[in-house]
């Protein structure tokens, strides 16, 4: 028999219901590369789907008979613009959103933004202020994002400021002019009055120059000394500096990113253990043992091992990389239920599809990897993978981890153990309800089919 037939054979024993394996397995470049890339195929043109808040404290000011309301300016700029989007907020509820991931970062206005530009590119005046607030906790590279952003803000906002300051020297020019005229003026009073004009003329044609020349000095003031040039310099390059506060910092790619790779890794633990363990014992399923009890024995050596494996990891990264968690208690009890809870979802599958639950457990991985918002924020996704980061599980570990690692709001990390906690009650409880059932014999089950 040659290798040809022999290889035949061997795909003549996916029959039935197992002819999807190899259909599954075949698919899976696919099903990974494609989805994978249809999910982050263009996340950067889809920040117009991600929400930021915008905060106008400024109040308007007049300056020289023009009133100055810059922050309403911008606030209408950014509202129109297509690069986040934006949304008008008050201080506590862009705080309070930016905590509960209502918004991924905020921009804060001053109440002093248009008096510091109406009074021009001044030492005296300072420069004015934006602050750009972000948080790690909702996603490490929307941050990056943000920072990027603030490079287009900053030179949209620049350009604006200084075609301002050009109009305001225009209109310099044309005032120091006219005071140029006046002393020019009283100059020819005074030499045409001198020799022929009374006194009390030459004085008041004196007075006159006087005053003329007293004004043009007001309107050009020379810098007191050489740091308050810099100042006055620096303010005209950049009239608007944008600050940025982070309220629970990353601090490093690694640590931000973190929270996703370790998902993928618990997720994959839990797909390989069943290629080695069988996932229940026929002869305890066919004798007295219930149904629970056969599901929890398949189940307990799987779940030991991932969750030993998910402690090595941690503390390989951990000591070996520096992951410095905010806290290592919550991150640590995290992983442990978030392992046992992946090998649990893992384990029904193959209790209830067999050599078919691995593929399906790979494709939920897939899933996961393209929906959990891992790298980029949720709303840069298609609408199908939006529709499928809240029912599986890798996006409550993500968020949670999330938490433990950067710091954030507890109810996150409460919602990601109660999730990851049903999820391993109920998908024991199927396994269990699955194994009861095949005690219940059939004939094909009794007299299965003779495999070549």
């Amino acid at each position: 028999m040659n290798a040809l037939r022999l290889a035949w054979l061997e795909l003549c024993r996916f029959r039935g219901p197992l002819m999807i394996v190899p259909i599954v397995i075949s698919l899976v470049p696919l099903l990974y590369g494609s989805l994978y890339l249809w999910s982050n195929w263009d996340p950067y043109g889809r920040f117009v789907d991600v929400p930021v808040a915008i905060v106008n404290e400024d109040r308007p000011v007049t300056s020289g008979g023009t009133t100055v309301a810059a922050g309403a300016q911008l606030t209408d700029t950014l509202l129109k613009s297509k690069t986040f989007k934006w949304e008008q907020a008050d201080a506590k509820k862009a705080r309070d959103g930016l905590e509960d991931r209502d918004y991924y970062f905020t921009v804060a206005i001053p109440a002093d933004f248009s008096a510091k530009l109406a009074a021009g590119p001044t030492a005296s005046a300072g420069q004015a202020r934006l602050t750009m607030t972000l948080n790690d906790a909702n996603g490490f590279i929307i941050g990056k994002a943000a920072e990027s952003a603030k490079a287009t803000l900053q030179g949209a906002i620049t350009q604006a400021v200084q075609q301002t300051y050009a109009g305001q020297a225009f209109g310099e020019l044309g005032t120091l002019k006219q005071q140029l005229g006046q002393a020019a003026a009283g100059a020819r009073q005074l030499q045409n009055g001198i020799g022929t004009a009374p006194v009390p003329q030459l004085q008041e044609g004196a007075a006159q120059l006087a005053g003329s020349l007293d004004q043009l000095s007001a309107a050009v003031p020379a810098p007191a000394n050489q740091q308050q040039a810099q100042g006055a310099t620096s303010a005209l390059v950049e009239p608007v500096v944008i600050g940025i506060e982070n309220l629970h910092p990353a601090k490093i790619y690694g640590r931000g990113m973190a929270p996703f790779f370790f998902g993928i890794a618990l997720w994959v633990l839990g797909l390989t253990a069943y290629l080695v363990l069988k996932p229940f014992n026929a002869r305890a399923l066919a004798g007295r043992s219930g149904a629970l009890t056969v599901a929890l024995a398949g189940w307990l050596p799987a779940a030991a091992i991932g969750v030993v494996g998910a402690y090595i990891l941690y503390g390989v990264v951990d000591l070996g990389l520096g992951l410095d968690p905010d806290s290592v208690g919550k991150t640590l009890g995290l992983l442990a239920l978030a392992a046992a809870a992946f090998v649990a979802v893992d384990h029904l599958l193959n209790v209830a599809f067999g050599a078919v639950g691995d593929a399906l457990s790979l494709v939920l991985l897939m899933l996961q990897l393209t929906s959990a918002g891992g790298l980029y924020p949720i709303e840069t996704t298609p609408a199908p993978f939006r529709a499928l980061n809240p029912v599986l599980p890798m996006t409550y570990l993500v968020d949670g981890l999330r938490v433990t690692i950067s710091g954030g709001e507890s109810w996150v990390l409460t919602r990601a153990f109660l999730v990851l906690a049903a999820f391993l009650v109920t998908a024991l409880a199927v396994s269990a309800l699955v194994l009861a059932r095949r005690r219940m014999w059939t004939m094909t089950r009794m007299k299965p089919a003779i495999e070549l």
